[in-house]
């Protein structure tokens, strides 16, 4: 079956004999979507593994013409709404994903995480349940600005509150064939060894853990439909298709205790924390003047000031 299969497909098989096809995507592909649909299509797996959590999950949802449609109707209801919804902190970062989502979508022509959703789509096809494999990214980065100093953790603030750039073509194209988590990582492994770490080497090993777990449930199953064969699809960035190859028989599962753990602040968090908070208010402000009419804003922001309580 293997050699009919994209040649991004990596076949794996657990030590129970379950066979697990990986399929190694770039989030802004249409070659990779193609790939997933292929692949589900002729394997007809029990299990579909994603690399989403349930804090990412939303990603299923979008399509480029939400995308772009809610993007360019942010005022100050959406606004409002938002923070009622999520609170200041991730009502604000929602608002401020869907602007750079929506002028990323403009760029690629895409929006992101189409793999995702084509993966879903096939899967309800064949009536197989999808698994979400990936860890919940509050973990991953608290787990990777606990393993920054302080002066690091400034550094990454510094630039992420700063970053506005717009891509090239070249770097369009390039956008569409590799991970683009993996080269930035790459990048950033030399000033930033943990965080590449924590989003790379640690992922790898909690995903091999969650393609494997899918595949003891396929093993456990007492009946499987005969149109479908007991094994599992996994659906992950490109980038993490050799990590995960090259974990898959030293991984345990009484790891992911540690795999999920959060470490207790650290005296530089705490005041990275409280920094944040007195940036990002700055921020909401700035925000708030940036997409609504000037004369409004005073208006505006005293009507924000209830909801202040949810941030702090």
């Amino acid at each position: 079956m293997t050699e009919s299969l994209p040649d991004t497909v990596t076949k794996l098989v657990t030590s129970d004999g379950v066979p697990v096809f990986l399929v190694g995507t770039a989030h802004f592909s249409k070659e990779s979507m193609n790939d997933v649909t292929r692949t589900i299509q002729e394997v007809k797996p029990s299990i579909v593994v994603v690399e989403l959590c349930k804090s990412r999950s939303h990603i299923l949802m979008l399509d480029e013409e939400r995308l772009l449609r809610e993007a360019e109707n942010i005022n100050y209801q959406v606004i409002s709404h938002s923070i009622k919804r999520h609170g200041v902190f991730k009502g604000l970062v929602y608002i401020l994903f869907l602007k750079v989502s929506a002028q990323t979508t403009k760029m690629l022509g895409m929006a992101p995480g189409g793999e995702f959703r084509v993966a879903v789509h096939e899967a309800n096809q064949i009536q197989s349940p999808i698994f979400l494999g990936d860890r919940r990214i509050e973990v991953t980065i608290q787990r990777a600005l606990s393993a920054c100093s302080l002066w690091q953790k400034l550094k990454i603030f510094w630039q992420l509150l700063f970053f506005n750039e717009s891509l090239t073509q070249e770097e369009v194209e390039k956008c569409k064939k590799k991970d683009i988590l993996q080269e930035l990582l790459e990048e950033m492994a030399g000033e930033f060894p943990e965080m590449t770490r924590v989003f790379l080497n640690e992922r790898d090993r909690y995903l091999a853990l969650s393609m494997q777990s899918a595949a003891r449930s396929v093993k456990n199953l007492p009946v499987v439909d005969p149109s479908k064969t007991r094994s599992v699809v996994g659906v992950v960035g490109i980038g993490h298709v050799s990590g995960i190859a090259k974990v898959w028989n030293d991984v345990k599962f009484d790891e992911l205790s540690e795999l999920e753990r959060i470490y207790p602040p650290s005296r530089a968090s705490r005041i990275i924390k409280f920094s944040l908070k007195f940036t990002f208010a700055v921020g909401a402000g700035y925000l708030v003047y940036r997409i609504l009419p000037l004369q409004k804003v005073g208006e505006r922001i005293g009507h924000l000031k209830p909801h202040l309580k949810y941030f702090w």
